[in-house]
């Protein structure tokens, strides 16, 4: 009989261990925060909600999608959140919950890029110009702010090769993704910033889910403090440390 009962408390420790499962969704497409290495997902976004989930006892299961399809697919339920360099802008607020934002250091620039044989030097010249942008993100309203035409692609990766061979004018793009664009593409280069002013990366809920929200921001602020955010910090952004540490005595 005992023996008969350990087997169902067994079964029953699996099964609720099973069911402890976050769906999580990103787009591998925005290093580094998020892009794929050899068929394997990985960056800052990917090792910190892995972080997070073994924090609060959930086994993350990614899910890579388009980025226009990753709030939908929250909406819809086939997924429980999303990581993905993701700011708060208004219109998202509306639609999703938040968790605080995750970059702990001031990240609010975005790279105008253009092809290296151009004339451009500031972003005011990109009014009524084609401007490439991945459909569903804040740069579309950057691009539109400065009088010129968004061109929505699937990926910054396509819109950097149209570029590449003049097909459109210029890729507004986020400075870390930026960055590392410009180190391996050739034929680029960064002429001028664009300021944002909405608040950083965030994890985006389910509307409502203020509950998860405020145990994946405990989870964070525990990780900062146990010393694991700042070594996934270095591996990722480690020319931010400084502004992390900026960052940390402002809020301190």
């Amino acid at each position: 009989m005992k023996k008969v009962i350990l087997f169902l408390m067994l079964i029953l420790s699996s099964l609720s261990f099973a069911a402890k499962k976050l769906y999580v969704g990103t787009n591998a497409e925005f290093a580094p925060y998020e892009y794929l290495e050899n068929g394997k997902m990985v960056g800052f976004d990917i090792e910190l909600m892995d972080a997070i989930g073994e924090e609060l006892g959930y086994e993350i299961v990614w899910n890579n999608m388009s980025f226009d399809g990753l709030l939908p697919a929250l909406q819809m339920k086939k997924i429980d959140a999303v990581i993905a360099g993701m700011s708060q802008t208004p219109e998202r607020q509306k639609a999703v919950t938040f968790s605080m934002p995750y970059l702990l250091f001031s990240s609010d620039e975005h790279y105008v890029i253009v092809n290296e044989e151009s004339n451009y030097v500031k972003k005011e010249e990109l009014n009524g110009k084609k401007i490439g942008v991945q459909i569903g993100t804040m740069q579309e309203e950057f691009a539109k702010d400065l009088g010129g035409l968004p061109q929505l692609y699937n990926s910054w990766t396509g819109a950097l090769m149209d570029l590449q061979q003049n097909k459109i004018d210029a890729v507004i793009i986020a400075d870390v993704s930026g960055e590392e664009y410009l180190k391996t593409m050739k034929g680029i280069k960064k002429i001028d910033v664009v300021e944002e002013n909405f608040p950083g990366a965030s994890i985006a809920l389910r509307k409502g889910e203020t509950e998860l929200a405020e145990q994946i921001n405990q989870a964070i602020l525990k990780l900062d403090s146990n010393g694991v955010y700042i070594e996934i910090l270095k591996k990722y952004f480690p020319d931010k440390i400084n502004k992390y540490y900026e960052y940390k005595s402002k809020s301190n």
